[in-house]
C-alpha cells in the first residue's frame, strides 16, 4: 500500500521538493481585503509578495477548511 503526505502550503516546501517526494499541498486562504486567493493557485509567492510591496491593506490569513482536505483524501484514497 502507498504513502501519500498531505500538508498545506505553509510549509514552504520548494516545488521541486513537492514534485519529487510527491507531496500534495492544500491552499491556506490569503485575503487582501474582499479579495480571497488560495496560496500557489490564484496567487503565485511572487504576486504574494509584489502586493505587500505595493497593496495598503494588509493581508490576512485563513487555514484550509475541513472540506479542502476531505477532497484531497477522497481523491488520494484512490490509489493509497
Amino acid at each position: 500500500m502507498a504513502v501519500k503526505v498531505v500538508t498545506d502550503s505553509t510549509c514552504d516546501l520548494s516545488s521541486q521538493v513537492v514534485r519529487d517526494l510527491g507531496i500534495t499541498v492544500v491552499p491556506v486562504y490569503v485575503r487582501f481585503g474582499e479579495k480571497v486567493y488560495r496560496d500557489g493557485i490564484d496567487i503565485s509567492h511572487d504576486e504574494l509578495y509584489q502586493k505587500l510591496e505595493t497593496d495598503r491593506v494588509f493581508p490576512t490569513t485563513s487555514q484550509p477548511s475541513p472540506n479542502d482536505f476531505t477532497d484531497v483524501y477522497k481523491e488520494l484514497s484512490k490509489e493509497t
